[in-house]
């Protein structure tokens, strides 16, 4: 009937003329006309619960159920004429709290919890989602089916819908972010498009009646000839499907996140109720009549679309080829969709943005000043992302829509998701003991179950379903979604319904009890429950009592200067009747009552108001005598207080619970340079505020959202303390408390000079600290220079001292054995040559004592020195070491003489006996004439051991500098002393490291005293070999070595040492040159094999040439690497090892330890 063009542009005009609705309404309101802002409009604004599946998917339902289409539209009803009281309790709230959602309604209830809110949303948007794209889908079949196959557009129609409804909610949406600002042309809008879709159902009702029949007598007639079509409307009121979608739809006209907007945060007049309670009910009724004609209408004549009932409100004036009513059905039905699609969406963004969005952007720019100043236009920029972001959801998943029976389980799916919230918000309005916690998780647990039962066996694949449903979650059969818990026989919506909103309410009331509530959840407990519930009778005269009489009593009460502004400024704010004689409103009544708690006690002004309003003459009088003698008491305490805070040099202003100015001094006017008459009795602080923000005392260019941060910080009772700067300079601090009751005090202190002071210091700790890090940074890097040049002077001596070693060990062996053989030839013939033989191998010596001292330090300064402490005899120690020195004594012409204790101290033998030579070494070295004491003397848990001597002494100055490397004292009457200067040195590193105490004390001229304090043992010895576990010494001469090292002239050396011992040698440079060496060769008695060669180490010789003889041959490790590691590694082998540098000795007990 129509073509693609006329359809589309039929549609778009009608999208224009919603256009030119809502610019009309939001010009009236911005020129302060309140035309449109009547109960009529707000009333038709609720329409939007009527959306495509009222308009479409209620005709299918009756088609398909018969009256289970009927709960739908009786929910509402019900819950409107029963439950007015809790619906204006609602209302008052929001417009008291300033409430922008449902979500921001329950997070306020509950302790202002953004928890709760966040979860509320996410519930609200999962939710509402797929509604939101139903409607997107019912607009593509609509105008699809319009159009039949043949001019089908392939253009995607929902695309179109869901950029128009974008566009059209970003203009008229988002204009004002601030509650007290109404979308005022937007729900103009919603409201024309709910009287269209009303006035079209009923128009094509009427049609099916008198226009295909003649009349409901004739409808009656042909139905009754069609059984099988009246057994359809059999009464099952009382089946499941009828229940759960009737308790379902009682709740979603409160909970459904655009009703909560419409009726709640779009209501600017309370009074406004008392109509919706009576139009709303006919609107509803006027759809649930008028389905019956038309699903009859379509049953009888269209049989053959029973399965696309949805389709009846545009088949059948097509197949009557009526256009005027073709279009008119178009047309509602495009309205039906897009408002419930621009107040849902619009509901969602606010809730998305408010709740989710803001707070994280805030906290993402928690210091960064410019950008909070601009919070206004950065909301409205989140505010509009959110309803792209959501409008494009709801696109790309109306895709999925198919996989549903109908309209109408998409709209119960929805309302099954939204109803999460009801037994939170019935005890937000009627519970005090409700809490947080409460909310929370019962809000989650019934979100998880609704999506378990009701929301995953729709969107996964039918496979995964019919698992679920058959083997349950994980294998267990009691939580199968369609038989949870082993209860069967429930419908599918109504099981999950009953599970998810059971477990809700009983998780709310159970974590409710078990948590307590802080004095922020008991405040906001008290606004919610204690509002009044009398909503019928708002805005009614009470018939006792006068507007004037009210003015009276305010005026006895509060004193005639304070009363007359207070009472006045209400009635215009109000509208209330000039005429004072008139009977008063009750809320006027309640305002008095309200401001003379304020002054005189909430318990008193009940009684003075009960009195007033029961007219009893015995009682007025009474009534005058109590508020005369209230009054007196009020001005004598008003004085009292007005004199009080004057003396006091802060500023102070106290505002009242409806934040109006009720106290001040002069010290705040002065500060804040306020003009006269500005700050009086009764003036809002929104007004002084914004007298500042005119003035440019507040950051940014939204000067309303200024304002209002400011007074709802108030309204909110939170304490707050924060310092800002005036445009002319001076800091003030400005402290917030919260009187009891509502109200809030506010002081203000000019902290400039403070500022300033602080401001200095601050300058002077910056140049302190700035001289300080300076100074720091430079020792700091003189430091790591210092660190750096030590760490490489260590690293050197480790590296040369093992390259000197070699050459050095080579010619001492070289020279050892040399003499060996010269001693064994004539001894006569080369006796000059011995002695030359002696004093190279003594100079080898010396050179060989001055690196392994070097290396000895090195391995000291790099913590790589073994340590084995263990229990060990003093004495033994001692008496050894006296032997030693005392013939050294004797040739120096020097007595030794010896104190030794049979103590057991705890320390490594070696090192320690190392510390003790090295200090009688410089006594006997450094003494003259004299002699030397050797002893020792308990030291309550230690023993300290003395070397004194009778030498020159060491200067005071000099006492820390003879422990540094090369630091020896000058010569003593020309007598040259020999020495390198690095025992000393070698003896305090020890010390540090056994963490034994080495102290000096000397007598210049007389002599010197080192000391080493060991600790005491607390073990026993280990048990000392027997002279008979003792190896006896054993003949090497013909044994057998094989040699490998490949240093050349060290290998030469080792094998004229060897030989000299009377062993008969192979030598090799390597692996490859030692495997070849012992083919054919018998099985030396020892292996003796260098650690560092070119191309591997000593372990990977011995482990290769262990497979050339049968036998397992003894092998010995030869290195001049300090490292413990190698050692410990040849000990796990069971390899012998030798440290470098070699003597002839040395090889000797190694040959005699392998031929015993």
């Amino acid at each position: 009937m129509f073509s693609l063009w006329e359809l589309s542009g039929l549609a778009l005009c009608y999208v224009l003329v919603l256009f030119v609705i809502a610019w009309l309404g939001d010009r009236a309101a911005r020129e302060g006309r309140k035309t449109f802002q009547n109960a009529w409009v707000y009333s038709l604004g609720l329409g939007v619960y009527c959306t495509s599946w009222t308009f479409f998917g209620a005709v299918g339902e009756a088609a398909q159920s018969g009256w289970n289409y009927l709960p739908i539209y009786l929910g509402p009803i019900i819950t409107v004429l029963l439950g007015g009281s809790l619906i204006y309790k609602m209302a008052s709230v929001t417009q008291q709290q300033n409430i922008t959602s449902i979500a921001d309604f329950l997070a306020a209830r509950y302790g202002k919890s953004r928890r709760l809110a966040v979860l509320v949303t996410l519930v609200a948007v999962v939710g509402v989602l797929p509604y939101i794209a139903l409607q997107l889908k019912a607009v593509t079949l609509s105008f699809d089916y319009v159009l039949q196959e043949a001019d089908a557009s392939s253009v995607d129609t929902a695309l179109v819908v869901a950029v128009l409804m974008a566009l059209f909610t970003l203009l008229f949406g988002t204009r004002h972010i601030d509650t007290t600002e109404h979308q005022s042309g937007l729900m103009l809008a919603v409201s024309f498009e709910s009287f269209i879709k009303v006035v079209a159902f009923v128009l094509l009702g009427l049609y099916c009646l008198f226009g295909i029949f003649d009349g409901p007598g004739d409808m009656w007639r042909s139905l009754s000839a069609r059984p099988e079509v009246m057994q359809t409307f059999e009464p099952t009121l009382f089946s499941q499907s009828f229940v759960t979608a009737l308790l379902l739809s009682m709740v979603a006209i409160l909970c459904l996140p655009r009703q909560f907007h419409a009726g709640m945060v779009e209501n600017n007049d309370l009074r406004h109720l008392r109509t919706t309670r009576w139009v709303l009910p006919i609107y509803l009724l006027l759809f649930a009549l008028f389905v019956l004609p038309i699903v009859v209408t379509g049953v009888l004549t269209q049989p053959y679309l029973l399965g696309q009932a949805d389709t009846y409100m545009l088949s059948l004036p097509m197949a009557q080829e009526n256009s005027a009513m073709l279009v008119l059905s178009f047309i509602g039905g495009i309205a039906a969709a897009t408002g419930m699609v621009i107040v849902s969406t619009m509901a969602l963004a606010i809730m998305l943005t408010n709740e989710v969005l803001l707070p994280m952007w805030l906290q993402s720019r928690l210091h960064e000043k410019e950008q909070l100043s601009d919070l206004g236009k950065q909301l409205r920029f989140l505010r509009r992302a959110s309803i792209l972001v959501l409008l494009g959801l709801a696109f790309a998943f109306h895709t999925l829509i198919d996989r549903f029976d109908g309209l109408a389980s998409i709209g119960l799916l929805s309302f099954a998701a939204v109803a999460q919230f009801s037994p939170a918000l019935l005890g937000a309005m009627y519970w005090r003991n409700g809490n947080k916690r409460g909310a929370f998780i019962g809000l989650g647990v019934g979100f998880v179950l609704w999506v378990y039962c009701l929301l995953l066996p729709v969107i996964l694949p039918v496979e995964w379903v019919i698992t679920l449903n058959t083997e349950g979650l994980l294998g267990l059969g009691l939580l199968r979604p369609n038989a949870m818990f082993g209860i069967e026989g429930l419908e599918p919506l109504t099981h999950g319904v009953f599970w998810s909103l059971s477990l809700n309410l009983t998780a709310f009331i159970y974590f409710s009890r078990r948590a307590e509530n802080d004095a922020l959840d008991e405040a906001q407990a008290a606004r919610f429950v204690d509002m009044p519930t009398d909503w019928w009778r708002e805005g009614m005269d009470h018939p006792s009592i006068t507007t004037e009489e009210l003015l009276e009593v305010c005026r006895r009460g509060l004193g005639t200067p304070r009363a007359e502004p207070l009472f006045f400024d209400y009635m215009q704010r109000r509208h209330v009747a000039e005429d004072l004689e008139l009977p008063a409103p009750l809320h006027l009544v309640r305002y008095v009552e309200r401001l003379l708690a304020g002054a005189m006690g909430a318990s008193t002004a009940r009684i003075v108001m009960s009195s007033l309003l029961r007219k009893q003459n015995s009682r007025h009088d009474d009534v005058v005598r109590m508020m005369d003698e209230a009054s007196e008491l009020i001005q004598f305490n008003h004085q009292l207080l007005r004199t009080t805070i004057e003396t006091i040099a802060q500023g102070i202003c106290v505002v009242d619970r409806n934040m109006q100015v009720v106290a001040w001094n002069q010290a705040y006017v002065k500060l804040f340079e306020y003009p006269d008459g500005l700050i009086r009795l009764g003036r809002s602080i929104e007004e002084v505020y914004r007298f500042n923000a005119e003035r440019g005392f507040y950051d940014g260019e939204d000067m309303d959202a200024n304002v209002q941060k400011r007074v709802q910080l108030l309204r909110d009772g939170h304490s707050h303390r924060f310092e800002r700067e005036l445009p002319n300079g001076i800091v003030v601090e400005v402290r917030g408390t919260p009187m009891v009751g509502g109200g809030f005090v506010s002081t203000y202190m000019d902290i400039t000079e403070r500022k300033r002071d602080e401001l200095a210091l601050r300058q002077i700790n910056e140049n302190l600290e700035n001289m300080v890090s300076e100074r720091t940074r430079k020792l700091t890097e003189l430091n790591v220079q210092l660190a750096q040049a030590n760490e490489g002077k260590t690293r050197f001596l480790a590296a040369a001292g093992h390259d000197l070693m070699q050459p050095l060990n080579a010619a001492q062996l070289f020279a050892s054995s040399l003499r060996q053989q010269l001693r064994h030839q004539d001894a006569e013939g080369f006796a000059r040559e011995v002695d030359v033989l002696g004093h190279i191998d003594s100079s080898l010596q010396t050179a060989e004592q001055i690196i392994s001292a070097l290396m000895e330090i090195s391995k000291l300064d790099t913590g790589v020195m073994p340590v084995h402490v263990h229990p060990l005899s003093l004495q033994k120690m001692m008496e050894q070491l006296g032997q030693e020195f005392s013939a050294m004594a004797r040739a120096s012409g020097l007595h030794l003489h010896m104190v030794s204790s049979s103590c057991i101290v705890e320390s490594d033998e070696v090192l320690l006996r190392r510390v003790l030579q090295n200090l009688l070494s410089n006594a006997i070295r450094y003494t003259e004439t004299g002699k030397v004491l050797f002893g020792c003397r308990r030291r309550s848990g230690a023993v300290r051991i003395d070397v004194w001597d009778t030498g020159p002494g060491i200067p005071d100055d000099q006492h820390e500098q003879i422990f540094q490397e090369f630091q020896r004292l000058p010569q003593q009457n020309g007598r040259s002393i020999k020495g390198l200067g690095l025992g000393l040195a070698i003896a305090d590193r020890i010390c540090r490291l056994l963490n034994h105490t080495l102290t000096v004390r000397s007598w210049p001229g007389r002599g010197t005293q080192f000391s080493v304090t060991v600790p005491l043992a607390s073990g026993e010895l280990p048990p000392m070999l027997s002279h008979e576990d003792v190896p006896a010494s054993r003949d090497v001469a013909g044994m057998s070595v094989f040699c490998v090292d490949n240093d050349a002239a060290l290998l030469a050396s080792l094998v004229e040492a060897l030989e000299t011992l009377g062993c008969h040698v192979i030598a090799a440079s390597g692996l490859a040159d030692a495997q070849e060496k012992a083919k054919g060769t018998e099985a030396p008695d020892l292996l003796l094999v260098d650690y560092q060669l070119d191309h591997e180490n000593g372990f990977d010789v011995i482990e290769g040439l262990d497979d050339c003889w049968e036998d397992v041959i003894p092998a010995t490790l030869m290195t001049a690497d300090r490292r413990p590691e190698i050692r410990q590694q040849a000990d796990e082998l069971g390899v012998g090892f030798l440290q470098k540098p070699l003597t002839e000795a040395m090889l000797k007990r190694t040959l005699e330890s392998i031929n015993s």
